[in-house]
């Protein structure tokens, strides 16, 4: 059971934290003001980084338990599943676009001087959005504990915190703010 509790509980927190990276990573996005977007940053990668550590240690333990028939090829060939298959399926194109967003990123400061690499920044970023809305389909799809209240709260409260960030950066960002009137 003790595999079964840190896959839960890795998972769990590893959502919670994509989500925090996330709901940041939006607000952020339109700050003009410079300490705020350093902070907000700082906060927004440490959270994106915690996730994918307990990404990881959620994959190992759920391979590792003997009580689920799920192998490592998932990673590789995810509809092989035994168990779930469209939600592993999910859950492993969820962790290529998280990884993908976190090497583009790691390797921005040493791109930022290609202008190619510059312009596709935030096309290569939009990865981790698509692995975030992927990892909520997961979460709803794959876990036994998927429709207890506690799971679903949790679950939808990250969507919630998401689409609140993103109509409050719609709000407060709108170009019409923006507009100097005579």
């Amino acid at each position: 059971m003790t595999l079964w509790y840190v896959a839960r509980a890795a998972g769990v927190v590893a959502m919670i934290m994509f989500t925090l990276s996330a709901a940041l990573g939006i607000v952020t996005s339109g700050s003009r003001n410079p300490e705020r977007r350093f902070w907000f940053q700082y906060v927004h990668r440490s959270a994106a980084v915690t996730g994918l550590v307990l990404l990881g240690a959620h994959i190992v333990a759920v391979i590792a338990d003997s009580n689920v028939a799920i192998s490592p090829t998932v990673l590789l060939w995810p509809f092989a599943s035994g168990y779930r298959p469209f939600a592993m399926a999910i859950g492993t194109l969820a962790l290529y676009g998280l990884v993908l967003a976190a090497v583009a990123g790691a390797a921005r400061g040493r791109l930022a001087h290609s202008r190619t690499f510059s312009k596709y920044w935030r096309t290569i970023h939009i990865a981790a959005s698509v692995g975030w809305a992927l990892s909520i389909g997961h979460a709803l799809l794959a876990g036994t504990d998927r429709s207890t209240p506690w799971m679903l709260a949790i679950t939808l409260s990250c969507l919630a915190a998401v689409v609140g960030a993103s109509f409050y950066r719609a709000h407060t960002y709108a170009p019409t703010n923006l507009v100097r009137t005579r």
